[in-house]
């Protein structure tokens, strides 16, 4: 088990974190943007 495939693990960590991060964010986006649109309706 090498990791000649990953030659750089930590930058991929980080943007999978930070993708993490974006997904979140869309999905609370989402249901807030929902919430509002259900008190209004």
């Amino acid at each position: 088990m090498h990791n000649q495939d990953q030659p750089q693990p930590k930058q991929k960590q980080k943007w999978n974190k930070m993708y993490t991060i974006v997904l979140i964010a869309n999905a609370l986006y989402i249901i807030l943007f929902y919430f509002i649109t259900a008190s209004f309706a």
